[in-house]
């Protein structure tokens, strides 16, 4: 509705100011209402990756196109170059990581990370 699209602009202009740093998931909540926000989950416009991560889907699929394209071309990746590359912070790197490894995208091996065969 209209009343939502004025509570969901400020927000998604935040994913935009720092689209590898989002706002967490309680201010999400805070800001849209839990009903837009678990709709917008739901329509997978957001990407929920840990209990306070969440990305919107067009920068979770940047990251992810980084991961593929980065293994492809090395054997490994760990969290620092994937947190360097998106100059992120070690918080939302292993929270996309690990929900990689939980998706059967990739394999943690002690510190670096596989594409699962």
């Amino acid at each position: 509705s209209d009343g939502q699209l004025k509570w969901l602009a400020p927000l998604m202009a935040r994913f935009a100011a720092a689209p590898f740093a989002p706002p967490p998931v309680r201010e999400c909540v805070a800001d849209a209402g839990a009903d837009l926000y678990h709709a917008l989950v739901g329509m997978g416009e957001l990407i929920q990756v840990s209990e306070d991560v969440v990305f919107r889907r067009e920068d979770f699929n940047t990251m992810l196109a980084f991961v593929h394209t980065h293994l492809k071309a090395h054997p490994t990746l760990t969290a620092a170059e994937f947190r360097d590359h998106f100059h992120s912070s070690r918080k939302y790197a292993l929270a996309f990581l690990e929900y990689l490894d939980a998706n059967g995208v990739t394999v943690r091996e002690g510190d670096f990370r596989r594409l699962k065969s």
